[in-house]
């Protein structure tokens, strides 16, 4: 919402009030921008430039910084910064506008906030239209908008706490920053004192041009960790417990530069082992001791007497018995994971929580692909890690000695049929390990069902570089693939990522489904379990299918709060059930078919009386179909929270706003409850939103509509509808009378014709 800001601007004092880190100064409150020398007339900088700055707060509470660009008098200019919270535990990164006097927030972006004093570089990229935050080098979030002039001057405001920055900087907006930062690894590590050195690779590149950037690495306690450096690979030794910092700086630009934390645990191995707590852990563990042929993936599963309570530190880990060689840690906390096989040249890189404890049992998930076919390994649990009881003894860990072991079963075979079942006899356990499988054979590789037995399986996917392949469930509602993954966990939409990749960028969703054809899901489930209202909530997707090519999803059910379903290329739901509340459906497609299926709006848990959108198009082409929901119902449902949604609170779409996509969406005779409204369309005119592209439907582009009626059949009154055009039978029938129509755009005209 905008907001009006009074009083609240500060600028750099004249002198520096206590000793500051090289090139910074403080803050003092004057109620100004400090407009940078370089550009302190209006008009001075190019239309396409960046103005970027080091700093960081001197206390702790809320407060703002901003860099600011396009400058032409304090009540207009554009800004990317960081917000910090109260608690100083949170932050956004953002993107704002200053509009004659009114602050607008473009973009907001949740991080977690070190709280420990540290530095940030921010910079604000200005490209046209197009107006981009990065943080330490990082490409955060970018934002469309045209309400400024593209001219004005640079400099940095801030509000609310006292800061310390270095003068902004700016250049041409063509020039990228380079980005020093560990590679495909979160920028927190925790390890245990004395354990084997671990090393990580470093991504240090200059900006746009790929060549590798001098680095230097440095621990501010030397006592704590060892650092050394080969190439670009960091070797880290944890000598004791405690917590301190590891700076990757640039040799040449101070603005280059990342702070990584690092916990330092002490080492708590498992307790002296006893016969019986040996026998104790024979009947509770699975794999049980000494199993053999057990699918490679497999996770660790211990079942207490009572429910455990998981500890705030200590690992699990499993090690090759032949040579004693670590094969996984698992850590407590700060966890990842980089989906895919080793040796992919591109894999998804994710924060994750591996440990589940659901009543008395136990789920530990190793991470991807670290074990090895045909091959023996055993179990060791640091005492801490989980406080309860196994057949009444205490539990103390899982020592070497105490033999919990087993041996993996010989590599599965290439075939076009490959079975997963969390616990009876099959190829692989979770549904991860068929799709790494499957993703070793080629892409011109004949078609392959992965088919999956009921079960719960909590994992996040990836599926990159494979076509043809179909994941088919035993039962809609018996096979569900569950996880907690939002925005605040796993910023952004995501991607695959090379080896040299910085930093986490695997997004939000579930399922990410890159680079495929003909990915079929079917008799199934997915649900993402991120709630909105948490802080770490936010966009959620279910599902996003970031590819060209084709999807077909049938008789399945996904779930999320906010942006369940994410859809590029040409997508067909049949029979299906998509529930979410804001925005779960939405795109940068060519073309989606919703047919015979059900669009369920469920109580907000952030806002308990919204009803938010079905939908927000963003279909890349003027003569692409775009979303289109054929025979479908719009339903409401309770939310995570219990609440339902009123009546008339939801809207059938709403717009980005972007004259470079299209809001191409059509609802053919579909049933509606009463909780749509009754203008239907959320545009221009409806609290903040904008106008559509095209501002107004026509038979063949826009937000249409025909044959809309309530739950029972009968024709709805749409005389309030807005923005919309209302089809004739003929109109609907000639754009929509098939699937063969609405995908007759695909592989340049060749169409496409899915069958149930």
């Amino acid at each position: 919402m905008p907001s009006r800001l009074v009083s609240l601007f500060f600028m750099f004092a004249a002198a520096p009030a206590h000793t500051h880190a090289q090139g910074l100064e403080a803050f003092a409150a004057t109620g100004k921008v400090q407009l940078a020398q370089a550009a302190g007339a209006a008009g001075h900088m190019p239309a396409d430039s960046y103005v970027e700055s080091r700093f960081r707060p001197l206390q702790a509470g809320a407060g703002q910084f901003y860099v600011v660009g396009r400058y032409r008098d304090e009540g207009n200019w554009y800004g990317a910064g960081l917000a910090f919270a109260p608690s100083g535990k949170r932050m956004q990164v953002e993107i704002v506008r200053m509009q004659d006097g009114v602050l607008t927030r473009l973009k907001q972006f949740g991080r977690e906030a070190a709280g420990d004093g540290r530095l940030y570089a921010v910079r604000l990229e200005m490209a046209g239209q197009m107006l981009t935050a990065y943080l330490n080098g990082e490409k955060i979030t970018s934002v469309a908008d045209k309400a400024l002039p593209q001219a004005g001057g640079s400099g940095v405001i801030a509000s609310g706490a006292a800061f310390e920055a270095s003068a902004p900087a700016s250049g041409d907006a063509a020039d990228k920053p380079a980005r020093i930062a560990l590679a495909r690894a979160p920028q927190r590590l925790r390890l245990q004192a004395g354990e084997a050195p671990l090393r990580l690779q470093v991504s240090a590149l200059r900006g746009g041009e790929g060549a590798r950037l001098p680095f230097t690495a440095r621990a501010a306690n030397a006592a704590l960790l060892r650092v050394e450096t080969q190439g670009a690979e960091l070797i880290l030794s944890p000598l004791a417990a405690g917590s301190t910092t590891l700076t990757l700086a640039s040799e040449q630009d101070p603005n280059v530069f990342n702070v990584v934390a690092v916990d330092i645990e002490a080492r708590a191995p498992a307790a002296e082992p006893v016969a019986a707590a040996a026998q104790a852990l024979r009947t509770a563990a699975v794999p049980e001791a000494g199993a053999r042929n057990v699918p490679y993936d497999t996770p660790l599963r211990l079942r207490f007497d009572h429910p455990p309570l998981l500890g705030a530190q200590g690992a699990i880990r499993v090690l090759r018995k032949r040579d004693n060689m670590l094969a996984d840690t698992i850590r407590v906390a700060d966890e990842y994971d980089v989906l895919g096989y080793e040796g992919q040249p591109y894999r998804r890189a994710v924060r994750r929580q591996p440990i589940a404890i659901e009543g008395r049992n136990v789920t530990m998930h190793l991470h991807s692909a670290r074990l090895q076919p045909d091959e023996e390994y055993y179990v060791t649990i640091d005492d801490g890690v989980f406080a309860g009881t196994l057949n009444g003894l205490p539990f103390r860990g899982v020592a070497k000695e105490q033999g919990w072991t087993f041996r993996t079963r010989a590599a599965v075979p290439r075939r076009q049929r490959i079975t997963v079942d969390d616990d009876g006899a099959a190829d692989f356990r979770t549904v991860q390990g068929a799709l790494n499988h499957v993703m070793r054979q080629p892409q011109g590789a004949r078609p392959v069902t992965i088919a999956i037995r009921d079960g719960r399986y909590r994992e996040l996917l990836y599926l990159r570089g494979r076509n043809a392949v179909a994941l088919r469930g035993q039962s809609r509602d018996g096979v569900v693939i569950e996880a907690v993954n939002s925005d605040g966990i796993n910023p952004g939409s995501g991607a695959g990522q090379a080896a040299d990749s910085p930093a986490i960028n695997g997004g939000r969703s579930l399922f990410l489904v890159e680079d495929a054809d003909l990915l079929t899901l079917d008799t199934l489930t997915l649900r993402n379990s991120a709630l909105r209202a948490s802080p770490a909530g936010g966009q959620a997707e279910a599902l996003f299918f970031s590819s060209e090519g084709r999807l077909a999803v049938k008789n399945a059910s996904l779930y999320s709060e906010q942006d369940t379903v994410q859809v590029k290329g040409y997508a067909w739901f049949y029979r299906t059930l998509i529930a979410g509340n804001v925005d779960y459906v939405w795109g940068n497609n060519h073309a989606a078919l919703f047919e015979d299926s059900e669009l369920r709006t469920v109580g907000d848990s952030g806002n308990p009386a919204g009803g938010g959108y079905v939908l927000q198009a963003r279909t890349v082409g003027q003569q692409d179909k775009g979303f289109v929901f054929l025979n479908s119902r719009l339903t409401r449902g309770r939310g995570p929270t219990g609440n339902l949604v009123p009546d008339g609170a939801t809207w059938l779409a709403r717009s980005a706003g972007y004259e470079t996509s299209w809001d191409h969406v059509a609802f053919i005779n579909c049933k509606m409850d009463a909780h749509i409204a009754p203008a239907g369309w959320a545009g221009k005119g409806v609290g903040r939103q904008p106008a559509p592209n095209p501002a107004q439907g026509s038979a063949t582009a826009g937000w249409r509509e025909y044959g809309s009626t309530d739950l029972d059949g009968k024709p709805l009154d749409l005389g309030a509808r807005r923005h919309v055009r209302l089809l004739t039978a003929d109109e609907a029938a000639a754009q929509f009378g098939s699937r063969a129509a609405v995908f007759a755009g695909y592989g340049g005209g060749s169409g496409w014709n899915p069958q149930p």
